[in-house]
């Protein structure tokens, strides 16, 4: 008990605080600092994953290659992916949108994500056109969507994409599958049947980047669609585009087609889930950017990659943004993980120059404050003393004011001993003794008069 009184005492020596008064100082200034690291911490962005997950499509697929470019456009800097095969874009929509299991990014077609799941998605950058490719047998005499029924029409085998494109078109002209058979076939195996005539149509979503499809262009009993109502197709449907194909532009040696065609199509998109890492978002724009031999016979140079909204999936804010402004500084000349190391450092060092330093040169002034108080209050109380003596009359008693001095005298005596104010309490004292002889000298004089 003794010793901690005497480390009391010890510590009240040099600092004139008391514990007390410690703790008043010392726990709002620990607040401030913890504060403000907290409210910096809000704004510092967890460290990209090292791993992500992209939804592609079947695994022999145009969409299955462009994805394993991606995987080593990300690898290079250190992120792996997870190249996932699946059926397709529309299987895509739902892993994407939190399906089990989920994903992280994913290649879609413009008008296949319902609206509530587009909420859960973000398009990070439109890649090409994907045209909704029709092949008929010519013996069908299909010359528009509205002469479909009846017919035998492939539309892609479930979770495609192509059967999600094709759903809406084919119920605006009152194509159901009550009055039309429609076969959920694979893109190979339709286009298979097609060239056996087991089926009359074939819609078909890769195109020119499929062999299968090359090669059923060259058979002489089967012919490309035409879509004569393609400015109305895409006045009623905002996410569709007319293509215009001319005359010989597939084969000029074979002449395909054999005139000019009026296509409609939509948009191949690489996607991501809302939330998903910044670093990440600015990887896959660069893989955008970077990839090549996505286009094919209807995008302008420099039409694609771009960031437009096509459907109701938003445009990523961060995409928009990064690709308008370039990487940071650290990321051009820095290994991603050593740009991201640093730049939480910098980040964490805003508090660090704004509050602490500033802190502690606020606190020894704050300390002294504390301390000198008694003496403040003591000179304000002498010099009230000297004050009324100066006006009071020479015969008027002053006791009163000797009071007045005993009082201020035993504050001081009263005051906690400290180092720091040592000198400043020793020359209040000698002016309380000339206020007091003076005030005695004065009383003296009023009681001889």
């Amino acid at each position: 008990m003794f010793e901690k009184q005497e480390r009391s005492s010890r510590f009240e020596e040099f600092t004139g605080l008391t514990w007390r008064g410690l703790l008043l100082i010392a726990v709002p200034s620990f607040a401030l600092v913890v504060g403000s690291f907290w409210l910096t911490l809000q704004f510092i962005e967890p460290l990209p994953p090292r791993r992500i997950v992209l939804a592609a499509g079947p695994e022999d697929s145009a969409l299955y290659a462009l994805a394993q470019r991606y995987r080593a456009i990300l690898t290079r800097s250190g992120i792996s992916v997870e190249v996932r095969a699946t059926r397709g874009p529309g299987e895509n929509v739902g892993l994407l949108a939190g399906g089990a299991p989920s994903v992280d990014a994913a290649f879609l077609v413009a008008g296949t994500v319902p609206r509530g799941a587009a909420a859960h998605i973000e398009n990070i950058s439109n890649l090409s056109y994907a045209p909704l490719w029709g092949l008929k047998r010519v013996s069908s005499n299909v010359n528009s969507i509205a002469e479909l029924r009846g017919k035998r029409i492939a539309i892609g085998a479930p979770g495609s994409g192509i059967g999600a494109a094709l759903a809406p078109l084919l119920a605006a002209n009152g194509i159901t599958p009550d009055n039309t058979t429609l076969l959920r076939l694979p893109a190979d195996d339709s286009l298979r049947a097609l060239a056996k005539g087991e089926v009359d149509v074939v819609f078909h979503g890769e195109g020119l980047r499929n062999r299968e499809f090359q090669q059923v262009l060259h058979d002489p009993d089967v012919q490309l669609i035409d879509f004569p109502r393609a400015d109305a197709y895409t006045r009623r449907f905002a996410h569709l585009v007319r293509l215009d194909l001319p005359e010989g532009t597939l084969d000029l040696a074979r002449n395909i087609p054999e005139h000019d065609l009026r296509l409609i199509g939509s948009t191949l998109m690489i996607a991501a889930r809302a939330g998903l890492h910044p670093t990440v978002v600015e990887l896959l724009a660069d893989a955008a950017r970077d990839s090549e031999g996505v286009g094919g016979a209807f995008e302008k140079r420099g039409e694609f990659p771009n960031m437009t909204q096509v459907d109701d999936v938003p445009v990523s804010e961060h995409a928009v943004r990064y690709v308008r402004e370039g990487p940071s500084l650290l990321r051009r000349y820095l290994p991603l993980w050593l740009a991201g190391l640093l730049q939480r450092a910098f980040t964490l060092a805003i508090p660090l120059v704004a509050v602490v330093l500033p802190l502690m040169r606020v606190l020894p002034a704050a300390i002294r404050f504390v301390n000198r108080r008694s003496i403040f209050r003591g000179y304000a109380d002498l010099r009230h003393v000297e004050r009324s003596l100066q006006v009071r009359a020479p015969t008027a008693p002053v006791d009163d004011l000797l009071e007045e001095l005993d009082r201020i005298e035993a504050m001081v005596a009263g005051a906690r001993k400290s180092v720091l104010r040592a000198s400043e309490l020793y020359t209040l004292r000698v002016h309380l003794r000339l206020v007091r002889e003076e005030v005695l000298e004065r009383g003296m004089a009023a009681k001889a008069s």
